[in-house]
């Protein structure tokens, strides 16, 4: 079963979308939409720290809290924030594909080679950190941790006009 919906018209984006933050997300990034001078955010991005990754959006339009995984469990008074603070009143979670958050284990050497190389850490030390925080920030597929993550906002933020789970594919 195919998660993902293209959104390559106006008219592929789900009408319960249409004119609101998330739709304009969609249409600023997919579809090339002008962008529109913006004075205060309209929406919250959690998306993956990856260094690939890009959103086209204008100017003040959106907070955004790049995590690993587009995982905002260790974020929340961040996410708090733009709500109370911000007034944002939705949330976007973008995840893409091959992410380095996925199957951790598999670069735990990497990990350890690298924080010994390049920040002068001892190899213990480096291997412990790796064990104590890596189970906390695996994901194992990204689209399903994608969606318990929209779920478990949900469920915390629930007094929120509109909470929206929005997967843009592969940016």
């Amino acid at each position: 079963m195919n998660r993902l919906v293209a959104v390559s018209t106006t008219e592929s984006i789900f009408p319960e979308y249409r004119d609101t933050p998330i739709g304009l997300l969609l249409e600023y990034h997919n579809l090339n939409r002008p962008l529109d001078e913006c004075t205060q955010a309209q929406l919250l991005i959690g998306m993956c720290m990856d260094n690939r990754k890009h959103l086209r959006i204008p100017d003040n339009f959106a907070f955004i809290i790049r995590a690993g995984g587009a995982n905002l469990r260790y974020s929340e008074f961040k996410v708090s924030y733009a709500i109370a603070v911000g007034g944002v009143k939705s949330i976007a979670l973008i995840g893409h594909n091959q992410c380095g958050m996925v199957n951790l284990i598999a670069r735990k050497d990497q990990f350890i080679k690298g924080l010994v190389e390049n920040a002068g850490w001892e190899r213990e030390r480096a291997e412990e950190h790796f064990m104590h925080f890596a189970p906390m920030f695996e994901i194992r597929n990204e689209m399903d941790f994608v969606l318990s993550e929209a779920k478990r906002l949900r469920l915390r933020y629930l007094y929120m006009i509109q909470e929206d789970l929005t997967g843009l594919g592969d940016l």
